[in-house]
């Protein structure tokens, strides 16, 4: 059983249901239940259907937050649930309607809203949302916010579909959406979905947000094996003065780019080793598959260079700490200043990021694979006997 806990007057706790669906048991997280009571209430409820991680943490947060500014009113004053449950995917790598729509039947609830971190594309338009209004079912898509102001715009596509299923017109989100959003029947079904009102910026935009979902600067613990070996063998650096007169000869422009190719080759072996690169056939085509590689590659190079920021001023720390200016002089036989521990840091920083891809084979490769977007989306496809 999942807990529950209601924000109401008297904050108390109680406990829930289960999730919906067999499928869904071993996801399932906390379920949560507000009620805006300073807004003017109408009878109702609905359930808000979230993905594990950070999808489940910003609507919680969102729900928690007090209801203010334009978008405020979003709920209508109806009592909110929240589940948490890992949204499947159909064989094409397709979101699976069918159970989509079954958790709406069986939700008991006025409306049904699912929040998941699939990327969902209607031809080469990104989609933001989807409305089902026979079934009071919408999929918000939160890649498609991108990468900034995710708040406010889940909050704005809350209140956008929430408004077009509660008048049971899709020219209720069309009027909401104004000028940054397309809305748009969906072929061979009763249904619409809403899209940026621009089709290049839309498609970069849900690329971003696909960066953003994998929370590259949140990732370094996943990648200790990598920072311990890079630790071990840029602190030599400190000790070898044969690396301090190579960092003090060499131009700053080849320590640059030797800076570029650690992290580029790290990133790289990352990718490799753990088959982090996603073929169109699985993530549903080519054009897919390119924004799937991109915000991998972007991830990892975000992660990896924050690694390597970290190893430099950890390594220009102790570098102070431990190098006496008057041995340093003696040792390049030149007169020596604060840059030339930098120099020192910042070859050794980059040397010890070469020896990080050899730590790499340490991480725990589940927690390497849960990187990236497409990695995290292979376990929602349905197993068959000899996986389950």
């Amino acid at each position: 059983m999942a807990s529950q806990e209601t924000y109401e007057d008297t904050h108390e706790e109680h406990s829930t249901g289960t999730a919906p669906g067999e499928q869904d048991t071993q996801n399932q997280g906390q379920v949560d239940q507000y009620s805006a009571t300073d807004l003017p209430v109408r009878d109702g409820s609905i359930v808000v259907y979230s993905d594990p991680g950070r999808t489940s943490l910003l609507v919680r947060k969102m729900l928690q937050q007090p209801q203010r500014g334009r978008n405020s009113g979003w709920a209508r004053g109806a009592e909110v649930t929240q589940e948490q449950v890992l949204i499947p995917l159909r064989e094409d790598a397709t979101l699976d309607l069918v159970v989509a729509k079954r958790w709406a039947r069986e939700a008991e609830a006025d409306m049904t809203v699912i929040v998941t971190e699939i990327p969902r594309m209607a031809g080469e338009r990104p989609k933001t949302a989807e409305l089902h209004f026979a079934d009071r079912l919408a999929i918000i898509s939160l890649p498609a916010l991108g990468p900034a102001f995710i708040m406010h715009s889940l909050r704005r596509e809350l209140h956008r579909v929430v408004t077009a299923l509660l008048n049971e017109s899709v020219d209720a989100a069309r009027q909401y959406g104004g000028y940054y959003a397309h809305v748009e029947e969906q072929k061979g079904d009763d249904t619409f979905f809403i899209s940026p009102g621009m089709l290049f910026p839309g498609r970069l935009w849900m690329t971003l947000g696909m960066v953003a979902a994998n929370e590259p600067l949140w990732s370094l613990p996943k990648l200790s094996g990598v920072f311990a070996a890079a630790a071990a063998t840029g602190a030599f650096g400190i000790f070898f003065t044969t690396i301090w007169e190579m960092a003090s000869f060499l131009p700053h422009w080849r320590l640059a780019i030797v800076s570029v190719a650690a992290v580029g080759i790290v990133s790289a072996w990352l990718i490799i080793s753990n088959r982090l690169w996603d073929r169109s056939a699985v993530v549903g085509g080519a054009r897919e598959a390119a924004m799937y590689n991109i915000s991998t590659v972007v991830s990892l190079l975000t992660s990896v260079t924050a690694l390597y920021f970290v190893l430099f001023v950890s390594i220009l720390v102790v570098g102070l700490l431990l190098i006496e200016p008057g041995f340093m002089a003696d040792v390049l036989r030149q007169e020596t200043g604060f840059m030339n521990y930098v120099e020192i840091a910042w070859l050794s920083a980059s040397l010890g990021t070469f020896a990080g891809a050899i730590g790499a084979n340490f991480d725990d490769s589940v927690n390497l694979k849960n990187l990236t977007q497409g990695s995290r989306e292979l376990q929602r496809y349905p197993k068959d006997a000899e996986q389950r």
